[in-house]
């Protein structure tokens, strides 16, 4: 009877803890289902949000690259048009020079100060091209124009320092085209150049065109060097003095010419 009753006893007991297993399934199960599904929907938020941050980071890194390259093409062409550009100024610059009888060498300007006061250019031709102190140097203005721009006045071997007419050691002695009066062009540290000891019977005036005389023995005749803008008496009233404008704009000149000749004093 004892055994019979514990058996009874332990049977129900099995069912009491099966229905509590049931219940206690029944009211947390469901949480234990939101926690996982909410566990499972961080883990995926979180894959997808270092998937995208690993592509940002790669796509970034694309676009520096892109960047790079393409500023590298942009500077390739810049080249090329430079290239193309002196390419064309030195193809017109050798047919403009070519009417020139002296001997001459053709340079390419490797300094020239921004500014428009600095009187002086380093090109790059030197002693072992023949080159000396004192020869003209020449350039291109227009399309097939040559004007006097300076002078050579130091010489290394492989290149030269050319003072410019606009500097006030710089002198010339020229005449006036229409006229036939010859004068002093002196430079004055300035884009615009003096005009000086012109005859005060001179009927010179704006416009008039003025070249070298070829009589200082240091230049040859007829080189172009611009035209008049100004005429008048000078203070003490003995001569006329005047300005001229160069036809060459020497600060965007990037070729000119050297004359291998110095001219010589007739014995």
């Amino acid at each position: 009877m004892v055994i019979a009753l514990l058996g009874l006893v332990f049977v129900l007991f099995i069912l009491w803890l099966s229905y509590k297993g049931r219940l206690f399934e029944s009211l947390f199960g469901g949480v234990y289902k939101i926690f996982f599904s909410v566990e499972s929907h961080l883990a995926q938020k979180t894959k997808e949000f270092f998937s995208s941050y690993f592509f940002l980071v790669d796509l970034k890194k694309e676009n520096q690259q892109l960047k790079e390259e393409n500023l590298a093409l942009k500077q390739r062409l810049a080249e090329a048009h430079d290239a193309m550009r002196l390419c064309s100024e030195y193809e017109k610059f050798l047919k403009a020079t070519s009417s020139i009888k002296h001997p001459k060498v053709p340079a390419r300007i490797i300094y020239k100060a921004i500014d428009p006061f600095s009187d002086f250019i380093l090109i790059d031709r030197g002693s072992k091209d023949g080159v000396q102190p004192q020869m003209p140097v020449l350039a291109l203005f227009g399309n097939s124009a040559i004007g006097l721009i300076g002078q050579v006045i130091e010489v290394y071997p492989n290149f030269s320092k050319v003072m410019l007419i606009s500097d006030p050691s710089f002198a010339v002695d020229v005449k006036v085209v229409r006229t036939g009066d010859r004068a002093i062009v002196r430079g004055k540290g300035e884009p615009i150049l003096s005009l000086e000891y012109l005859p005060l019977y001179s009927q010179a005036q704006p416009k008039d065109i003025v070249v070298t005389s070829g009589q200082d023995a240091l230049f040859p005749a007829n080189l172009i060097i611009g035209e008049v803008v100004s005429v008048s008496k000078d203070p003490q009233g003995l001569f006329k003095q005047g300005e001229v404008r160069p036809y060459v704009d020497v600060y965007n000149l990037n070729w000119v010419a050297v004359i291998l000749q110095i001219p010589e004093i007739p014995l």
